[in-house]
C-alpha cells in the first residue's frame, strides 16, 4: 500500500477543540485556526493515549496492571460522562482486586488529578475523559520503560494474599486551585477570554484568571488542560510551541536552567548558551536516564500544564509590561513543520535519515541534521507511523527538509 503522509504545519501548535457554547466568539484572525473536532489520529500514542471503547474485561487487565507498576494509583474522571465513570471505577475495581491501593478522584480534569496524585504520593495515574490516558504520577510524564513492562506483565496466577481498597479523593481536588494561584501575579493587567470545550476547566480558567481591565487576550485550552495557545489582536496567534518557548526564555533569563520535551525546537539550546543556562530534555519513553530532566519539568510545571504555562505568562506580563510584539521578535528565528507518516509496511527510520550530515539515537526516535536544519523522527510502537518533526531558519528550508525525508526510501 502506498505511503500516505498526513501533512500538518505545526501540529503540536494548532490543537484542534470542540466548537459549542464555551467558546467566545472568534477574535479577528480566528480564521486561522483549527475549530474543529478532536482527531485521535494526530494523538501520537506514545503520549500516554489510550484506545478508546475498553471493555470491562481490558479496563480490569488494565486495573491489575497499573496496580503491579505502582501500589498506589490515582484514578480520575471528567463529569457528565457516564462512560468515564464506570471506566475510571472500573479500573479501580481491577487494581483492588489485585492487591493495589486506588485512590479515586470524581470529575476532575487531568490537571486536578495530577495534583491529587502528587499529594497522595501515587506512582501511577489513569484518567477517563475524551481519551483515556495514563502516565507517571510523580512526573505526570508518559510512564517509563519500566513501568509500561510491569503493566504489560501477565496477570498473576494466583489471587493476592489481601485484596486492595479503593479510597475516596475528592478533596485533593482543592490543591489544584492553590497550586495554580501560586503562579499568579497580584493582579492581572489584561482581561483574559476563555476557550475550551471542557465544561469544568472552563469554569476553573475563568476563576483563576478572572480579571476586566488591560488588553484582550482569547486563552485556548485543549480540553485535557495540556496545551494553550493566546490570541491578540496586536500579535495575532500565540501558538502552544511559540508559547512555551516565550516562557522558556524569560525562566534562562531568571538564571534557571529548563527541561523540555525531546519535540520543544533546538533553538531552545541557543537561547540556553547566550544566558549561560542548560535545556534539559526528556522523552515520552523514558529508559531512565532523564530523571533529572523529568523532576525539573514536574517543578516547573508549565510543558505539562497549559494552565500553570498561562499563569507564568500572566505573571511576566504583569511585572514586567513588556510590548509582546518586541518580546516574540527576540525570539531566535526558526520554523518548525510536522508530519506523520503512515504505512501499512514498517517504516524505517534510519534508512530515511541515510543522507544527512549528522545522525545520532536519542531516547525519542533519531535525530538528524544537514545544512538545512535539524529532523526528529519519532517511530510509533507498532512501526508503522513516524512522527516527523523538523526544524530550519525559515519555512521554504523546513519544508524541503520535510517532503525530502517523508519521499526519501
Amino acid at each position: 500500500m502506498p505511503l500516505r503522509s498526513h501533512f500538518r504545519l505545526d501540529s503540536f501548535a494548532y490543537f484542534p477543540i470542540s466548537s459549542g457554547i464555551l467558546s467566545p466568539k472568534k477574535p479577528k484572525g480566528a480564521e486561522d485556526m483549527q475549530w474543529t473536532e478532536e482527531n485521535d489520529a494526530l494523538l501520537p500514542e506514545e503520549d500516554g493515549i489510550l484506545q478508546s471503547g475498553l471493555t470491562a474485561g481490558q479496563l480490569l487487565q488494565l486495573g491489575g496492571g497499573l496496580s503491579r507498576a505502582a501500589g498506589k494509583c490515582a484514578v480520575g474522571f471528567a463529569p457528565d460522562s457516564d462512560y468515564a465513570k464506570a471506566a475510571a471505577l472500573t479500573v479501580c475495581g481491577g487494581i483492588a482486586a489485585a492487591g493495589g491501593t486506588a485512590i479515586l478522584v470524581p470529575d476532575c480534569t487531568p490537571v486536578e488529578l495530577g495534583a491529587a496524585a502528587s499529594a497522595g504520593d501515587c506512582g501511577v495515574m489513569f484518567h477517563a475523559g475524551a481519551h483515556l490516558s495514563r502516565c507517571d504520577a510523580r512526573s505526570l510524564l508518559p510512564l517509563t520503560a519500566a513501568q509500561e513492562k510491569r503493566i504489560r506483565r501477565g496477570s498473576p496466577e494466583q489471587m493476592p494474599a489481601e485484596y486492595g481498597t479503593v479510597l475516596d479523593g475528592k478533596s485533593l481536588r482543592l490543591l489544584y486551585p492553590a497550586k495554580v494561584l501560586s503562579r499568579l501575579p497580584e493582579k492581572i493587567s489584561c482581561t483574559p477570554e476563555i476557550s475550551t470545550s471542557s465544561p469544568r476547566l472552563f469554569q476553573m480558567a475563568s476563576d483563576f484568571f478572572r480579571s476586566r481591565s488591560g488588553m484582550h487576550i482569547t486563552v485556548q485550552l485543549s480540553a485535557d488542560g495540556r496545551r494553550a495557545s493566546l490570541y491578540t489582536e496586536k500579535t495575532g496567534w500565540i501558538f502552544w510551541e511559540k508559547l512555551l518557548m516565550l516562557v522558556t526564555m524569560q525562566h534562562l533569563r531568571s538564571g534557571e536552567d529548563v527541561a523540555l520535551p525531546y519535540w520543544m525546537p533546538q533553538t531552545a539550546e541557543r537561547m540556553a548558551d547566550a544566558y549561560g543556562q542548560q535545556i534539559l530534555r526528556y522523552a515520552s519513553r523514558s529508559n531512565g536516564s532523564d530523571q533529572e530532566a523529568r523532576q525539573l519539568a514536574a517543578e516547573q510545571g508549565f510543558t505539562l500544564d497549559a494552565v500553570i504555562l498561562c499563569a507564568e505568562f500572566l505573571r511576566y506580563l504583569a511585572e514586567e509590561q513588556p510590548d509582546l510584539t518586541r518580546w516574540l521578535a527576540e525570539l531566535p528565528p526558526y520554523h518548525t513543520v510536522r508530519r506523520i507518516l503512515r504505512t501499512e509496511r514498517e517504516l524505517d527510520a534510519a534508512a530515511r535519515c541515510g543522507r544527512f550530515m549528522e545522525v545520532r539515537q536519542t531516547p525519542e526516535g533519531l535525530r538528524a541534521k544537514d545544512v538545512r536544519g535539524t529532523a526528529l523522527l519519532r517511530p510509533s510502537r507498532s512501526g508503522r507511523t513516524l512522527t516527523l518533526l523538523v526544524e530550519a531558519a525559515n519555512m521554504e528550508a523546513a519544508a524541503e527538509l520535510a517532503g525530502d525525508i517523508a519521499g526519501n526510501v
